[in-house]
């Protein structure tokens, strides 16, 4: 991350969570269709495979978090 120059918040956030998924192998993202508004498209452009589009599906994609979670197989960010 470069530190002289200012970016958005959430842009920020994205290049920072891919960084975090090449570190993890574990790290999967759930997004609720906004993908590109909170730019987690940076990681699932990196690793489609442990990126997963909800869609609009709030309380499904608390679910499947919270069986990620049960499951220990993954990290959520």
């Amino acid at each position: 991350m470069n530190l002289d120059k200012k970016i958005a918040t959430r842009q920020s956030y994205g290049e920072e969570l891919a960084l975090l998924g090449e570190e993890n192998k574990k790290i999967v993202v759930l997004d609720a269709d906004l993908s590109e508004a909170t730019k987690t498209n940076i990681f699932a452009k990196k690793f489609s495979n442990r990126f997963f589009d909800m869609g609009i599906s709030e309380q499904d994609m608390m679910a499947t978090a919270a069986g990620f979670a049960a499951s220990r197989k993954y990290s959520l960010c």
